[in-house]
């Protein structure tokens, strides 16, 4: 299945879900208390029939907390795997 061009639009859409998403499980396997600093960035673009989507993630913690590095890709990972079936379901032809 290809991807259908894609307008600006679909790529905010894209990008709201993703950044969503991300917010989501990433707050999701850290405690709340623990977060001092929590900031995402979501970049989509769409070339040559090609999407490409990146995040930043800054996250600063608390310095007691016990949350790895390992356990936020974790969390990146698991936003990219729902945006992928987000992005099959809606922008496949």
């Amino acid at each position: 299945m290809s991807l259908k061009k894609l307008s600006q639009e679909d790529l905010d859409v894209i990008s709201q879900y993703f950044s969503d998403k991300a917010n989501e499980i990433i707050l999701s396997k850290v405690p709340s208390k623990e977060v001092l600093d929590f900031d995402l960035q979501i970049d989509a673009s769409y070339d040559d029939e090609e999407l490409d989507v990146n995040i930043d993630v800054n996250i600063a913690l608390d310095e007691l907390s016990k949350i790895k590095n390992d356990d936020i890709e974790l969390a990146i990972e698991e936003a990219y795997n729902q945006l992928d079936v987000f992005i099959d379901e809606n922008y496949r032809e």
